[in-house]
């Protein structure tokens, strides 16, 4: 009986029919790595601004980051994430 089992079993598993992978198409958002080569590449500039002269207090200066994208421009302390670091799976 359990030989039969067995057998059945295997005989199951070679004959199944082999389950593809999930193919998705057109995600809003998605885009290939050509279309995402060809878009506007982000440009950065970092500036820095020391600190006051005239201050009482002991403080440090600062570094500001401006980047540009497409015609938008975003500024603040901090780089901006990379997607490429996110996709390779780097932690920030």
């Amino acid at each position: 009986m359990t030989k039969r089992l067995i057998l059945a079993a295997l005989a199951g598993l070679l004959f199944a029919p082999a389950a593809g992978a999930q193919v998705f198409h057109d995600l809003p958002g998605v885009v290939t790595t050509q279309e995402h080569e060809a878009e506007d590449p982000v440009t950065c500039e970092s500036r820095y601004i020391p600190p006051p002269e005239n201050s009482t207090k002991r403080q440090w200066g600062h570094t500001v980051y401006s980047c540009r994208q497409g015609g938008v421009t975003s500024s603040g302390s901090y780089l901006p994430l990379s997607r490429e670091r996110s996709l390779r799976g780097y932690d920030w």
